[in-house]
């Protein structure tokens, strides 16, 4: 009974140190000329209506080897229903509190944290908007507190305007939000003008909450807007990705040119980004070709008289999924190819009659990528280019 005692309390101790130590990291290679940097750009802490004080936040991004932050903390008045109550000291506490608790913190954690508010307007349109890299959030949640207190979609205009006045980078949320949209997500006459004044830079295509909006990303293709994604999370990250399925977070995966703020922004005034979210890919081809490129790499080829045998490894977090395409039918391949995060898999090529030998030693092998999207329901062609030397 001792002994069974001992050991039980062995096991303990050495789950517990693993669950400490072991990081839950997901992993996206770069591409050549930039860095890839994986973002959350949209959450909440205690400072609005979450459960999560500021500095756990960059914890749980450096457990899941998140690379950007973006705190995106109500600016209308749910702070300062706390303020009122006792909770936080109202002379000590402003609507760039959590920001500011945040960018201590994470200095020498790694992570690169960006300022920003979430706008919203329950009523319809113009529905919830990020401002980030805003300097002051206060000017915007008093102008809906104070000037339009009764008037969301007013307030939330005059809250818009006064983010760009910022030189905010602002972003329509969630446009497939049950809320404000039940039925079908509409671009509405107040968006399209947003667009074309320049005060929307991009569009949330995947909430955590309302999963893919292909509307918004439509849209987003169809007039040039940055293509981006949060979890919206308002809880502990666990509560809302069951890591231990394997699950992990949506992100918005940045292309920038340095690993910091000013490289964030340049990324996403230039569209440089997609969005990875329940093993799909969003993205420009630009820049999903090359992204496909890094995560797949041929380890070896060997090449006989009529088979052509080729090794690749999926090095990331992002399952490859391949449909033989147009281009390869002179080719005998397998026609579909799941490739799971680092795996090694073996391909096997022969010519139709597989007893005809494979006279060259450069073979391109035409896929669509079924779950790399350009667009709504467009998916990306892809060729895995093979050489033997």
């Amino acid at each position: 009974m001792k002994r069974l005692i001992l050991l039980s309390a062995a096991v303990l101790v050495f789950t517990g140190t693993l669950c400490g130590q072991v990081r839950h990291e997901m992993v996206v290679p770069d591409i050549p000329g930039f860095v890839t940097l994986k973002g959350d750009m949209h959450i909440h802490t205690t400072f609005s209506d979450g459960t999560v004080w500021p500095t756990t936040r960059i914890d749980e991004c450096v457990w899941e080897g998140l690379d950007v932050l973006c705190i995106t903390d109500h600016v209308d008045g749910r702070l300062q229903k706390y303020t009122k109550d006792g909770t936080f000291n109202a002379d000590k506490v402003d609507r760039n509190t959590s920001f500011k608790m945040m960018e201590k913190y994470a200095r020498d954690k790694g992570v690169v944290v960006i300022h920003g508010g979430e706008i919203t307007s329950q009523i319809m349109p113009p529905g919830h908007m990020n401002a980030i890299f805003v300097t002051d959030n206060n000017p915007l949640g008093k102008a809906m507190d104070d000037v339009y207190p009764d008037r969301q979609p007013e307030g939330a205009d005059a809250a818009v305007r006064l983010a760009r006045k910022q030189n905010a980078f602002v972003t329509w949320n969630h446009p497939n939000w049950c809320r404000q949209a039940p039925d079908t997500t509409v671009i509405y006459p107040i968006h399209e003008q947003y667009r074309k004044e320049g005060l929307i830079n991009g569009v949330e295509i995947y909430n955590w909450w309302d999963g893919y909006c292909k509307e918004g990303h439509h849209w987003a293709v169809e007039h040039n807007l940055t293509l981006m994604s949060g979890t919206d999370s308002h809880h502990p990250m666990f509560m809302d990705i069951d890591f231990l399925a394997g699950e992990l977070r949506p992100v918005t995966l940045i292309f920038t040119r340095e690993r910091s703020r000013e490289g964030v922004r340049e990324a996403l005034d230039h569209q440089r980004t997609a969005v990875f979210a329940e093993g799909r890919v969003y993205g420009s081809a630009d820049l999903l070709t090359p992204l496909l490129d890094a995560c797949v790499q041929v380890e070896e080829v060997i090449k006989t008289k009529t088979k052509l045998s080729i090794r690749v490894y999926n090095a990331s977090s992002i399952p490859v999924i391949l449909d033989k395409a147009p281009g390869s039918e002179q080719w005998q391949i397998s026609r579909h190819v799941t490739l799971h995060p680092f795996e090694h898999q073996v391909l096997t090529l022969y010519r139709l009659n597989t007893k005809d030998p494979l006279e060259s030693d450069v073979f391109d092998l035409h896929y669509r990528v079924d779950n790399f999207f350009t667009d709504a329901d467009v998916r990306l062609p892809w060729v895995l280019h093979i050489e033997k030397h």
